[in-house]
């Protein structure tokens, strides 16, 4: 099926449409629900809006700007009262995964906005920076803090991108083998089994293991680079 073209509203005959932002930035983000990040270009987001690709220009000079004011619709849904550092940094971590998790429970669409280019979204980099401040206040620093902080924001939004795919999966598995298997072998009996109780399985219930695993490897590092520190000192 094609795209379905939004109205422009034409203010008399004659007139060229009336384009805005707001019209050019829901278009793109209807197209993102139904197309990959790449084939959202700007001439199919005129196309959707039935008007010519050079009345984009007027708003947005490229496509990365164009993503980059989606994002930025997008991830204003994003709501977070950080408990600051006057609670222990665990809990703030934590207050802040699971308002992450709630957001792209309810946004799944916002995993294709976080990065434009290779590089991320300022609207992503505005909704992770507690977790910076988080890591900086354990005294990570310089190369330290991005090799931690690469480490923890690939966990999470890993962890969040998968259960986005599998939770609903989960419903199907208990399912007969949809490729056959050799059922006398041990292994696929231990694996019908376990299928048997996928559909209990939780979306919290997941969430809480990864988050509780992301906060105790956080505590072993900080440990480690605390003592590391207290070394080098005289």
């Amino acid at each position: 099926m094609g795209d379905k073209a939004i109205t422009v509203e034409r203010p008399g005959r004659g007139r060229p449409p009336k384009l805005t932002v707001p019209m050019i930035v829901a278009a793109a983000r209807d197209l993102l629900g139904r197309h990959a990040p790449d084939d959202v270009t700007c001439a199919r987001v005129a196309a959707q809006l039935g008007v010519p690709t050079s009345s984009l220009y007027n708003h947005f000079p490229n496509r990365d700007m164009l993503i980059a004011a989606v994002a930025a619709d997008m991830f204003s849904d994003f709501v977070f009262s950080d408990p600051g550092e006057a609670v222990p940094w665990q809990q703030r971590l934590r207050a802040w995964l699971a308002e992450t998790d709630r957001f792209f429970a309810h946004n799944p669409v916002a995993f294709r906005v976080m990065a434009t280019s290779s590089q991320a979204s300022p609207a992503w980099i505005s909704v992770r920076a507690s977790l910076l401040g988080v890591l900086q206040s354990l005294g990570f620093e310089g190369r330290d803090l991005a090799l931690v902080h690469a480490w923890c924001e690939s966990q999470v939004t890993g962890l969040l991108l998968v259960e986005n795919y599998a939770g609903p999966n989960r419903l199907a598995a208990a399912g007969p083998p949809r490729v056959p298997m050799d059922m006398d072998s041990a292994a696929a009996q231990a694996d019908v089994e376990r299928r048997r109780h996928l559909p209990s399985v939780r979306r919290d219930e997941i969430m809480a293991i990864g988050f509780d695993a992301i906060i105790a490897q956080l505590e072993r590092l900080a440990q480690v680079h605390d003592d590391a520190s207290a070394g080098d000192r005289p």
